[in-house]
């Protein structure tokens, strides 16, 4: 099978579990979905640590720290709203990992301090803390519309870039060094579609989206920029780590950081975006 043949197969399986997850299994403030952002936060944290340690280097903290902020957004938003959970928990790990190099840094002289510490803070909010935005919009009004359209968003944008690119961008790629096969048409097809679905969302469905249709253009175009730059990011990444891919435990797709690199660091700014726009 081809790369673009498993990539549809994983599609297939992956979006109809998604919407089952989400559709299905609301309970607990949507455990199973969380649950699942957890577990791809940790795998996802593992192909960074490999990354960032492709020179063999020592990083202070094991790949699965990462988990732990969305976890503590799922515990602060669930038992304590009013303690900013997830902001100590960041706070508690950086300066853990300034106090551990008072002795992990004797083993090489203290040479390697800048780069250590700036590697392993680095492992630790990507992806870790913007996932842990995505656990944020499981405690929203209306939760299940609000995760399922963010995916949406960020997944159509990914696809009709791709379209847009394969039909209009022969003559136009290249803009960006970290991406030389991206097109401007694809950027741009993968900006307007998304605007046109976050329009359509305040028409069709005022109750839930009641932001107004510029409003919802915006909430569109805004989130499928950020899931592109997303996208831009992990590559610089692994050009940097000279690797083709994040890892190989998806088909067709490579690693976990490359199925969520756009949606890791789109959610933030569509958390704050809808949250603005319905004056939340």
């Amino acid at each position: 099978m081809t790369s673009m043949g498993k990539r549809i197969m994983t599609g297939c399986i992956a979006v109809p579990v998604l919407i089952g997850i989400v559709i299905f299994l609301p309970h607990f403030n949507y455990l199973a979905f969380c649950v699942l952002i957890m577990v791809l936060t940790v795998l996802g944290s593992q192909e960074m640590h490999q990354l960032l340690s492709k020179d063999k280097e020592k990083l202070l903290f094991t790949s699965y720290s990462g988990v732990l902020l969305p976890l503590a957004q799922y515990i602060q938003f669930s038992y304590f709203r009013d303690v900013e959970l997830t902001f100590y928990t960041l706070m508690f790990l950086i300066g853990l990992t300034l106090f551990l190099e008072i002795f992990t840094g004797a083993e090489d002289g203290f040479k390697g301090t800048w780069e250590r510490n700036s590697k392993t803070v680095l492992n630790i909010i990507y992806p870790g803390l913007f996932a842990s935005f995505i656990i944020r919009l499981a405690f929203f009004e209306h939760a299940a519309w609000y995760i399922l359209f963010f995916f949406l968003l960020v997944f159509s944008s990914d696809t009709f870039a791709f379209f847009f690119g394969i039909a209009l961008g022969k003559n136009n790629k290249g803009i960006l060094k970290v991406s030389p096969n991206k097109s401007v048409a694809g950027y741009v097809g993968g900006l307007l579609v998304p605007g046109i679905m976050g329009t359509l969302s305040a028409v069709l469905f005022p109750e839930v989206f009641s932001y107004g249709p510029a409003r919802g253009f915006i909430v569109g175009l805004t989130t499928a920029a950020l899931g592109a730059v997303g996208d831009l990011i992990e590559s610089s990444f692994k050009r940097s780590a000279e690797v083709k891919d994040s890892g190989s435990i998806i088909p067709g797709r490579g690693g976990i950081l490359d199925s969520i690199d756009s949606v890791i660091i789109a959610a933030p700014v569509y958390v704050a975006i809808i949250m603005i726009a319905l004056g939340i």
